[in-house]
């Protein structure tokens, strides 16, 4: 009998640059506190001449654009006093010419143009503070992202089976895993969470289902994964957005979002299988809830800022325009969303020791199902995640009449 020697995964693996980070600061601020985002630059020079890795900018550009509430107008600039010229060689934007360039500097400002905001302040420009608080931009995608169509496999697949169930889908549609292409140890994960079914039901993402009552059940939200993988996509080390190819077409890769040599090395920059197959404004929307809680360190800088809010109102029902937050109020909301989320992942992580990986086993489906949708759990996290006590007192001091009268008075 052959015995195989071990053989450590990464004999072959080339040696990575030192990891860095590349940070987009808000110009509006002063420099102690101003860092907006702090982005990891996993992907590698684009020239010979330079021996850093970099940030591919449109990755950067959407990021920024959606923490400032969908703003596809925006640049970044190595400068804080930044008008915007077009004639600037260093400006960089939202466009087919800028989307695939590599941002190499240590720092950027993200800018937008003076528009007349709600509140008749100028500066320094809103942000959305997290995602229950961001609104879905319907038919607004960054063209880059509209480029990609769903493929004629999978209305095909719809019309055989005229009502399908989930596992049947995955079954014909899914062979294998997006990423590794793996035949074993799969599992059902949601591009957009299941955590999140509030923010996908108050946006009206079921109309980008192929069924009428799936939510976030339905095919277009769901995908394949490895194990390790499934666990990776939700903590999240890597998301899914459109690079160009070598010919220009616009391709989904997964793009690594937190150190991890191993599946940098693996997996960085490459396409996906199977990726038009889900609905794409659900890959955007995991996009944008991947980005939000980098915005946190921002939010718990001890200084105010000024936020934009989709969930609050005043009592007589009108949207409450972009106002200047206190550091406490900044605090809270950070502090609400991480609380949900890490209970969230707690329960998970239980249910998943419990479970067997193998979905194509009709019997362990089933019961992994029952103790996903278990009633008393869902209450359970539903109730963390929508504290009525907790969001009360967020819609206390955000519309709180002595806050609109100080922002009156400045």
């Amino acid at each position: 009998m052959d015995v195989r020697p071990f053989t450590p995964p990464f004999t072959y693996a080339p040696e990575l640059p030192q990891q860095r980070h590349i940070i987009i600061r808000h110009p509006g601020y002063d420099d102690m506190s101003n860092v907006l985002l702090r982005l990891f630059a996993p992907d590698a020079p684009s020239s010979s001449s330079s021996a850093s890795f970099g940030l591919h900018a449109g990755f950067a550009l959407t990021a920024c654009g959606i923490v400032a509430g969908n703003r596809w107008d925006g640049w970044l600039s190595e400068h804080k006093h930044d008008d915007g010229g077009q004639d600037d060689p260093a400006r960089i934007a939202l466009c087919a010419a800028d989307w695939d360039k590599m941002l190499d500097k240590d720092s950027y400002y993200f800018h937008l143009p003076y528009d007349n905001d709600d509140d008749n302040n100028p500066s320094p420009y809103p942000i959305v503070p997290t995602f229950q608080e961001w609104a879905f931009p319907h038919n607004q995608l960054p063209s880059s992202w509209t480029h990609i169509a769903l493929p004629e496999a999978y209305g095909q697949l719809l019309q055989t089976h005229t009502t399908p169930s989930l596992n049947t889908v995955l079954l014909l549609r899914d062979e294998v895993c997006a990423i590794s292409g793996c035949l074993t140890m799969l599992q059902t994960a949601h591009v957009c969470p299941k955590a999140e079914e509030e923010w996908y039901l108050r946006n009206g993402m079921s109309r980008y289902c192929s069924r009428r009552s799936a939510g976030l059940e339905d095919p277009v939200n769901v995908l394949r994964l490895r194990a390790d993988l499934h666990i990776a996509f939700d903590k999240p080390y890597f998301v899914f957005v459109p690079k160009a190819d070598g010919v220009g077409s616009q391709q989904f890769v997964l793009h690594v979002v937190e150190p991890c040599v191993e599946y940098q090395h693996l997996y960085h920059n490459q396409k996906i299988q199977q990726q038009r197959e889900v609905c794409v404004e659900l890959l955007f929307a995991r996009f944008a809830w991947t980005i939000f809680p980098l915005v946190a360190d921002f939010l718990k800088g001890k200084v105010r800022r000024r936020l934009r809010l989709m969930t609050t109102s005043k009592d007589d029902g009108t949207k409450v325009a972009p106002f200047f937050a206190s550091a406490e109020q900044c605090e809270n909301l950070v502090m609400r969303r991480s609380k949900s989320r890490n209970t969230t992942s707690k329960k998970r992580a239980r249910l998943e020791d419990s479970a067997q990986y193998e979905v194509t086993d009709a019997s362990l489906e089933d019961s992994v199902k029952d103790e996903v949708t278990d009633a008393s759990l869902e209450d359970s996290v539903k109730d963390e995640v929508t504290d009525a006590s907790l969001e009360d007192s967020v819609k206390d001091e955000v519309t709180d009449a002595s806050l609109e009268g100080k922002h009156d008075r400045s």
